[in-house]
């Protein structure tokens, strides 16, 4: 090529001295441009504070590609590296050994060595012929080694997507195939609610039960075939029937085991449907309207089934406890018993002064300590022409900050005053004798 015959007429000049490469000089050739450099030229270089890489690498810069490299080059070799010191022959390429490259193809996937004589400058394509399959796999291609473009075939691609139950229907394609897109139909657990997602997807699972959580109450019958299932709908199976005879040992409130109550004479439970026998003793449970700084308990007799509401009263105070309402406890959840002692407001409006000390506060059922004034001050300032915009307030207005950029004269206008002039700034005193025309005929 152009480079093997400027080498061998005496074209060809080193970057960094601009003189000519003579046939018998040693050289030395970059790897990654193919570049032809004086190896003198090329040490001195590779020692100066220009060639330094940058961006805190270590090594030096090729002067023509830039590319960085980390050993500065000792020996004069040929183009294949395989010969020292290589001798000029008038039949062989300047600076080349004569005999083959046997260098690797940079950047093919080609498994083939350079089958040339030594030479400057890329090696060329690699001349072989190998069998390539299509990207989906169905097809075979003869195609020149280290060709790097794909093989596409007009087939379906018909590869396992990523559910494991469906095909690609796309064309023959380079990459991964597509998520699967078909939807699927899952049943929540109870098997009363139905939703679709993707195939493949997170979402679809199942444990045999079901695929999700419909967050309702589960429903479905329970062992005993009598009573159905109170959990909100769950995965595996159901719990046993809480009223099994060999599961309830205690009568409804707890206090007593059910062996004393057969000794003295209490039938015995056969099944599910039989009533637990009750102790006769109060009940005790912890009601609903409890917290925990007190806590009321249910006064009825030993009972299957929920506690009644809670029959105490209890005292509700609005905001700022002028006024107090009473209510049952058994009307609320501790919580909203809580928020209805926040929200509960009486009709008395606040007589005290606000912040300013001008204003009274005004405000319904107030639990306010400060009482700011959210009124304008409205006050004229020192300037007397313009007015306080700031919150009403204690004391004295500031200063007015408002400033004229026109001229403020005397009376005479002899006097001047140049602008920024603040607001309220009285005309400036003259000691000269006054100009103005009178409508008569005097000064």
């Amino acid at each position: 090529g152009s480079l093997i015959e400027q080498l061998t007429t005496e074209k060809y000049e080193c970057m960094v001295c601009c003189e000519v490469v003579r046939i018998v000089a040693p050289v030395w050739s970059c790897q990654n441009c193919y570049h032809v450099f004086h190896l003198n030229c090329i040490k001195k270089w590779a020692r100066s504070p220009a060639s330094q890489a940058e961006d805190g690498n270590s090594g030096w810069r090729c002067p023509a590609c830039q590319n960085a490299s980390v050993q500065v080059p000792k020996t004069y070799t040929c183009f294949c590296g395989k010969v020292h010191n290589p001798e000029w022959n008038r039949n062989e390429i300047p600076h080349s050994c004569g005999e083959l490259c046997g260098k690797k193809r940079q950047g093919l996937d080609c498994p083939h060595l350079c089958n040339i004589l030594c030479h400057p400058g890329p090696c060329p394509s690699c001349p072989a012929f190998v069998t390539k399959t299509c990207e989906c796999g169905q097809t075979s291609h003869s195609v020149r080694c280290g060709q790097s473009t794909k093989i596409h075939c007009s087939n379906v691609c018909g590869n396992t997507l990523n559910c494991g139950k469906h095909s690609c229907t796309q064309v023959c394609h380079a990459g991964k195939c597509s998520p699967c897109q078909l939807t699927v139909q899952q049943v929540c657990y109870c098997g009363s609610n139905f939703k679709e997602v993707l195939c493949g997807s997170k979402e679809e699972f199942s444990d045999g039960f079901g695929s999700f959580s419909c967050q309702n109450i589960c429903g479905k019958k329970l062992n005993c075939g009598r009573h159905n299932c109170k959990q909100v709908c769950h995965p595996q199976p159901c719990q046993l029937c809480p009223r099994l005879p060999q599961v309830v040992y205690r009568c409804p409130c707890g206090q007593t085991p059910l062996s004393k109550l057969l000794e003295l004479g209490c039938v015995e439970r056969k099944i599910c449907t039989d009533p637990i026998p009750s102790c006769g003793k109060t009940c005790g449970k912890p009601l609903s309207c409890g917290s925990y700084e007190f806590i009321h308990t249910c006064e009825s007799l030993c009972h299957e089934g929920d506690c009644k509401p809670c029959s105490h009263t209890s005292n509700i105070y609005c905001r700022c406890g002028f006024k107090k309402k009473v209510s049952t406890s058994g009307n609320f959840l501790f919580f909203f018993f809580l928020i209805a002692a926040i929200t509960f407001m009486c009709d008395k409006r606040c007589n005290k002064k606000r912040s300013c000390g001008r204003h009274k506060c005004n405000e319904v059922c107030c639990v306010d300590t400060e009482h700011k004034c959210s009124l304008v001050c409205g006050r004229k300032l020192n300037c007397g022409l313009h007015r306080c915009e700031e919150p009403c307030h204690r004391g004295s207005c500031q200063t007015c900050w408002q400033t004229s950029f026109d001229e403020l004269t005397c009376y005479c206008g002899e006097s001047v005053i140049y602008p920024p002039v603040p607001c309220g700034t009285q005309p400036p005193e003259c000691k000269k004798t006054c100009t103005r025309p009178h409508d008569c005929d005097h000064p």
